[in-house]
């Protein structure tokens, strides 16, 4: 017996020393002098083109930072909309990037539907100081009931109003003047649009998503929906206001022409389009292109000086995501994601692609961000109104599809295809079956 067990002792220890007791039992053990291997992992985004060189520009510096972790970058076609089909797709086979960002109205679909990873757990053991950060922009990945902060803001913005202060003095229009109302911004368009001339009065950026019209129905104390009581509520009273609006300014005033985004904007460059309401996104390309005084103002609200129904701006752009992986790679991905988010990269990101950054020294005139602000002073605008910034709004499920569906009513209204309650009782009804209502 005694003889066995000093084999057996001697058969652990030659074991032991072959360094075949890892874990797993498949494992050689490190050579001495050996360094770990490099952990590798993808960060997707939605920007090509220029945009995408300043992503590239803040991968790669940060694989310059350190020789530990490799991230690769990889811009997905087809915008946000684009960007989520690919990682439902890529986490059927279990093969989600690490990294991510995200458009705000997708957040839910991002924690609920793809696991994205809580980044709190991250921010309380790193002892990370969310101070320097803005409030307000914290809160667009922050769970509402918990305080929780599951994402961090990464490109944010709002919508602003550009004016052709060319334009609208022409028609006596004080354009520097701030106007107090939607009200006043219709009167505006319906003085400077001049068919005869080839001038229009007013474009808005909303046929890609139903941003601003959301923001529109918020200020005027409407609500897309009541989750608590499964009821949508966007083609209420509200809600046929905004199309209202719209529809005046289309159909009965002439001054808000039938067209893209895309067009508006090229439009107004040109000098053809009085009145833009446009992301903070475009403050750049207007200011280095436009050849006239371009005016950038905020957004007003709806009703009279009373405020009735406060300004509501919904954030637009994304936050960014930790997606379920090994500890080790989420670790690595939570590294990423410090460095995406220190002042060189926030000032890449505002000064490549004119998106608010969420510190608050980057707001600061005499700070980081000093010569920007001297070349493009307007971009305080969209600042000025961050005390207003709510959530986009987050459906329970199917967002994309929900938001496809208001959308595509919208414009069937627009091209008269439908009445502006027919098209919001439609997308109301359909948004019921979708969400199983």
């Amino acid at each position: 017996m005694r003889q066995n067990r000093m084999i057996l002792l001697a058969a652990v220890s030659l074991l032991i020393s072959g360094g075949l007791l890892f874990a797993g039992g498949n494992q050689e053990a490190p050579k001495e002098g050996s360094t770990p291997d490099k952990i590798e992992i993808t960060f997707t985004h939605v920007f090509s083109g220029a945009r995408g060189e300043v992503m590239k520009g803040i991968v790669d510096r940060f694989n310059a930072s350190q020789d530990r972790i490799v991230v690769s970058q990889r811009d997905v076609p087809g915008w946000y909309g684009g960007l989520l089909e690919q990682l439902q797709t890529l986490a059927v086979g279990k093969q989600l990037p690490e990294v991510t960002i995200m458009s705000l109205s997708e957040s839910t679909t991002m924690r609920r539907q793809l696991g994205a990873v809580s980044m709190q757990h991250y921010i309380d053991h790193d002892g990370y100081n969310l101070d320097p950060f803005i409030p307000r922009m914290l809160d667009l990945g922050r769970d509402a009931a918990t305080g929780e902060q599951f994402a961090l803001p990464f490109a944010v913005s709002t919508p602003l109003i550009f004016v052709n202060r060319d334009l609208l003095r022409a028609k006596g229009i004080d354009a520097p003047v701030q106007p107090e109302t939607w009200a006043q911004i219709r009167e505006w368009a319906k003085k400077v649009s001049d068919p005869a001339s080839g001038i229009n009065g007013i474009g808005f950026q909303l046929d890609f998503d139903t941003w601003q019209f959301q923001i529109l129905l918020d200020s005027f104390g409407g609500q897309m929906a009541d989750v608590s009581t499964r009821k949508v509520l966007f083609n209420k009273e509200a809600g046929q206001r905004v199309m209202d609006f719209w529809l005046g300014m289309m159909l009965k005033d002439g001054s808000f022409p039938n067209i893209t985004g895309s067009e508006a904007a090229d439009n107004f460059i040109n000098g053809k389009l009085g009145i833009i309401v446009a992301t903070t996104g475009n403050l750049r390309s207007f200011t280095e292109n436009a050849q006239f005084d371009l005016g950038v103002l905020e957004l007003p609200t709806w009703d009279d000086l009373e405020r009735k129904n406060p300004r509501r701006i919904a954030g637009g752009g994304s936050n960014i995501f930790i997606l379920p992986s090994t500890p080790e790679k989420q670790e690595a991905a939570w590294e990423f994601v410090k460095f995406a988010l220190n002042e060189e990269s926030m000032k890449a990101i505002t000064e490549g692609m004119g998106y608010m950054t969420a510190r608050k020294v980057m707001a600061d005139p005499d700070g980081p961000m000093a010569d920007y602000m001297a070349r493009y002073p307007d971009s305080l605008r969209a600042y000025d109104m961050i005390d207003d910034l709510v959530n986009w709004y987050n459906w329970p499920r199917q967002g994309a599809r929900i938001t496809q569906t208001l959308l595509d009513n919208i414009i069937a209204a627009f091209n008269e295809q439908k009445s502006g309650k027919e098209a919001l009782d439609d997308a109301a009804n359909a948004t019921m079956q979708i969400l199983g209502w």
